[in-house]
């Protein structure tokens, strides 16, 4: 008899396990239909009770601040809200669909094109100033990005873009924190707005020669080297030419028959008065001064040719000797002519000169070479000043103009500037980089710049005193428009749009959308960026 009831213990405990699945599964049907199968969010689970009471479940924050069920916590209309999509009714592209065949919002600045109800030049007082609260993630500043990769609103219409309605909010300041978001008040910088092109440094071209003999001949004396610094008219090298010492011939000659043929015509004018010469006799004489002259002018204009101008008054009271000794030497500067005294110098010599202070080039001669007026001898150049050329885009051209200011970084010292103004701007593109060409000339005088080297310059093409300027990680694009986010306070964030300018060393211009002394987010403002688009829905750009 009691066996039985020790056997059928047995039986209920081995099904004990699934009884009390069921029972559990049971309970938590009835409890999942009671709470729409929500589990607490695990903010809400370290809350009290009373906290508890007091939390917005659909947007994690507190029920008393949610400015998305309350709008007029934010200054918003209540009258006026979707909270299906968290911005105004009036303003909600998906509720209103007709709102964007409008073309263009009924908010909207023309002048500065940014919705009227942000645009901080128009209306300074919507400016929300107050204090950036310390931040565990300190503000890295990182440098701008090239304009190149810079997004192109190529299919959106910002007129009709209605993301600046949309707030973000965060349960609170720690929130924020945790969030990696920092944020700093916005200040004035000095900007300038540069264009950074790649460019190649050159001898000023008008400032350098390419020097030759000017008659054929064989090389006496070569006297420079490459690099040394010569003043102008110094001599380069000396050549002996026949064609020289012919020229010089003619001179001497000329100057002496015209002096004979002077003192014919004086004599035969007094034999006129004397009656013993006929007014013919005058007259042939003076035809044959006249021709000794002419052949006088050609002597001394071709010497003049060779680089040794002459004035026949210089000879005439010096003795024969003085006068060949004064020739032979014709063009040949004085301090080289007394280095050469005790040689023998022959009459053909004929001196290649430096025409402006300058550095040697290049030299392709040694003495005794045979040359001519198609060789060149020496290059010479000055490098006080030098050209940057710089190549620049087809699509930035057209800010270039004659006169901006260049400031030039060598490669090989990028930590060294130098200062100059455009001056020329070439009116065709290259057939190959499709770039146009643009020169400046920039000041040398320290020497720093050698000609055939690279680096980058930048053109200023606008530069300010003063400007509002914020980091470059504080600017987002959502899509349509850049955006920037102003702290208004306890944790909630308005969508700026925001019109750019200059970009320098990390910050950008704002043209519009913030004013001084409103605080942004800054490092993890992609954060909210991410939140804005969620929300886009309802206030976002569309395709025109």
């Amino acid at each position: 008899m009691t066996s039985k009831p020790i056997e059928q213990l047995k039986r209920m405990a081995h099904h004990a396990p699934t009884v009390v699945s069921l029972v559990a599964i049971a309970a938590l049907a009835v409890w999942g239909h009671q709470t729409g199968w929500k589990l607490p969010k695990a903010s809400a689970s370290h809350t009290t009770p009373e906290a508890k009471e007091d939390w917005c479940e659909a947007h994690g924050v507190p029920d008393s601040r949610c400015i998305a069920c309350h709008p007029e916590l934010a200054g918003g209309n209540t009258a006026d809200w979707c909270k299906e999509h968290g911005v105004p009714e009036s303003k909600c592209t998906v509720c209103h669909p007709e709102i964007l065949t409008q073309g263009k919002a009924a908010d909207w600045c023309n002048e500065h094109g940014v919705p009227e109800s942000q645009c901080t030049l128009c209306h300074p007082e919507i400016a929300v100033r107050g204090k950036a609260p310390p931040s565990e993630n300190p503000v890295k500043v990182t440098a701008a990005p090239d304009a190149a990769s810079a997004p192109t609103p190529a299919a959106k219409n910002p007129m009709t873009c209605q993301t600046h309605a949309i707030r973000v909010q965060f349960a609170s300041l720690d929130a924020v924190k945790k969030a990696g978001v920092s944020m700093e008040p916005v200040q004035e910088r000095r900007m300038a707005d540069a264009l950074p092109v790649n460019a190649e440094v050159n001898y000023e071209q008008t400032r350098v020669a390419h020097l030759s003999s000017r008659l054929p001949g064989s090389v006496w004396r070569a006297d420079k080297e490459v690099g040394q610094h010569v003043r102008k008219g110094a001599v380069l090298a000396l050549v002996d030419s026949a064609d020289v010492g012919r020229a010089k011939a003619a001179f001497m000659k000329a100057i002496g028959l015209v002096g004979i043929r002077e003192k014919a015509f004086r004599l035969v004018e007094q034999g006129l008065k004397d009656g013993v010469r006929s007014q013919m006799d005058v007259s042939e004489a003076d035809a044959a001064l006249r021709e000794a002259t002419v052949s006088l002018a050609d002597a001394q204009h071709m010497l003049a040719n060779l680089g040794m101008p002459v004035q026949p008054e210089e000879f005439r009271d010096l003795s024969q000797e003085q006068f060949t000794e004064r020739v032979r030497f014709l063009g040949i500067p004085a301090d080289v002519v007394k280095g050469l005294q005790g040689q023998a110098i022959t009459s053909n010599l004929i001196a290649v000169t430096a025409p402006f202070d300058s550095v040697v080039a290049q030299r392709d001669v040694v003495s005794g070479e045979v040359v001519d007026p198609t060789k060149t001898l020496f290059v010479i150049a000055d490098p006080s000043h030098m050209w940057v050329t710089m190549n620049i885009p087809l699509e930035s051209v057209d800010h270039v103009e004659v006169g901006q200011k260049v400031i030039f970084h060598a490669d090989a010292k990028p930590d060294e500037t130098s200062a100059g103004k455009v001056f020329w701007i070439d009116s065709a593109a290259d057939e190959r980089t499709r770039t146009v060409k643009a020169r400046a000339r920039v000041d040398n005088s320290g020497g720093k710049l050698r000609a055939n080297t690279f680096g980058t310059a930048k053109i200023l093409l606008r530069e300010t005193a003063t400007t509002i300027a914020i980091p470059d990680e504080a600017i987002q694009w959502e899509g349509c428009c850049f955006i920037a986010f102003v702290h208004l306070g306890e944790g909630i964030f308005q969508t700026r749009k925001v019109k750019l300018g200059a970009k320098e060393n990390g910050y950008t211009e704002v043209l519009v959308g913030v004013l001084p002394g409103e605080v942004i987010a800054v490092a993890g403002s992609h954060v909210l960026k991410s939140e804005v688009l969620k929300s886009s829905m309802g206030a976002g750009c569309v395709d025109d």
